[in-house]
């Protein structure tokens, strides 16, 4: 079994994205199963296989352990670790050939605590890797792009897993500030050039020396432009998961 997590910042287009890339693989007569992890969400665009919130409600917690809304979404995916198995095995009875897992709404709930990487440990499979969404809306500009990247970075030395960046829901850019965001991760000195050009003082000092880390580092590979709504990117997004799994585990989206 192959492992896709989708990762992102809230309102990026995870749920959306799992349910169409699910349907793009069904309708290439591929085995696919959907696994929701969210435990407070309410709606989704798709009805998951597997369902966090068959053993755990976000409503059940705070009633219990008498909680705020905050409080209950953090208790609520720690405590999901403790039902990994049962949704390990609803996984493994279905036996599908690719599992998309759509992560918690809250990023850093799933990201930055203990229970994200445990629960994607305990899960296994043959193959396993992250897609980061960049929010288009975020990126608009190069401040928000940079901290948009460095958030990918840092939830991909968290996982230590192959991770694949998409610019999510282009259809909601113009063709000019989509081909800008694109240009800049495809060359980086032209993001460079634009926070030089752009910003002065704290700003463009800060902004050139987290580049230059990043550039140090290695960059991430280039985005691939995605729209749900539009199916577009969906064959491009699962070229770039087919090399990772091809590669194993030690495939690196840095160059």
């Amino acid at each position: 079994m192959f492992f896709t997590y989708f990762i992102g910042t809230a309102g990026s287009g995870k749920s959306t994205l799992t349910a169409s890339f699910a349907e793009w693989l069904k309708d290439h007569e591929l085995d696919v199963i959907t696994v929701n992890l969210d435990p407070g969400v309410r709606n989704l665009p798709y009805v998951p296989d597997v369902d966090a919130r068959d053993y755990i409600r976000v409503e059940d917690v705070m009633l219990n352990y008498d909680l705020g809304p905050n409080g209950a979404l953090i208790a609520s995916v720690d405590m999901m670790t403790g039902e990994i198995d049962k949704i390990k095995e609803e996984i493994a009875d279905l036996n599908p050939e690719y599992v998309l897992v759509d992560t918690p709404g809250q990023m850093e709930l799933f990201a930055y605590r203990s229970a994200g990487p445990l629960i994607v440990s305990a899960l296994g499979g043959e193959g396993v890797a992250s897609v980061y969404l960049v929010d288009p809306i975020l990126a608009k500009n190069p401040y928000g792009y940079v901290s948009v990247l460095l958030l990918g970075i840092s939830v991909e030395y968290r996982f230590q897993i192959p991770q694949v960046y998409v610019l999510s829901k282009v259809d909601l850019l113009e063709e000019e500030e989509r081909q800008k965001i694109l240009s800049w991760s495809e060359d980086f000195y032209k993001l460079a050039e634009t926070i030089d050009k752009k910003f002065s003082g704290l700003r463009r000092e800060m902004s050139l020396k987290i580049f230059s880390i990043l550039n140090e580092m290695g960059r991430p590979g280039d985005l691939i432009p995605v729209s749900a709504s539009r199916n577009e990117g969906l064959d491009d997004l699962y070229a770039m998961l087919q090399r990772i799994y091809a590669g194993g585990e030690d495939y690196l989206t840095f160059r």
